[in-house]
């Protein structure tokens, strides 16, 4: 139940949470809403679906322990941006993949003094590839997004060693689905941009 007596500013756990829900406007940040309410939170939500920054920016650390953390798209995860989120969990599942590009650098500053004795979760490009040599491994090899089948057919070939299962399109004897090449013999680029394929809203785009 918590603190519902005194001042309103001295409200705690359910009382806070049901003092919040009858206001229209003016609540009180979701940092505070946590340290003074995390108990009952976790009671009536107990699962979070939050980024590794929400979860630094908003979880008071030793505040919140997980069961589970499952890390989703950890290729894209960095390692120094994932330890907030592990550390307030017992156990994780890491699901990610390998073949895909590692998160992006373009806005790191370059660090000209680095030592050359860091660690190798440092060296890591993402908290999968730190993870990897750790945990025991499953192969999820269905692959259900793609419409038709040689939307995948390149990547499975040259990535996945013709390993993924994909299923047979109902449409291939469409032109409205699939991998289609349209020539337009007026279509150029001007500052990296190729504005006539784009005002051309080439068939089977929306499709891709």
């Amino acid at each position: 139940r918590g603190n519902s007596g005194g001042r309103v500013s001295e409200y705690t756990e359910r009382s806070l949470i049901e003092h919040e829900v009858t206001k229209k406007k003016r609540h009180i940040p979701i940092r505070q809403l946590m340290n003074r309410a995390s108990s009952a939170v976790s009671i009536i939500k107990p699962c979070y679906m939050m980024g590794p920054m929400s979860v630094a920016q908003y979880l008071k650390p030793g505040q919140v322990e997980f069961d589970v953390l499952i890390m989703d798209e950890a290729s894209q995860i960095k390692p120094e941006d994932a330890l907030g989120a592990i550390a307030r969990a017992k156990q994780m599942v890491v699901v990610g993949d390998p073949n895909q590009l590692p998160p992006t650098s373009f806005f790191d500053r370059i660090n000209e003094d680095d030592e050359e004795d860091t660690t190798s979760i440092q060296q890591s490009e993402s908290i999968l590839d730190a993870t990897l040599p750790m945990f025991a491994k499953r192969r999820l090899r269905w692959h259900y997004r793609s419409q038709h089948e040689s939307l995948i057919a390149f990547s499975n070939h040259f990535f996945y060693n013709d390993d993924l299962v994909v299923f047979p399109s109902p449409h291939s004897d469409t032109d409205e689905f699939g991998i289609q090449k349209t020539f337009l013999p007026d279509g150029v680029f001007v500052n990296r941009r190729n504005m006539v394929g784009a005002k051309k809203n080439v068939k089977g785009f929306n499709q891709i």
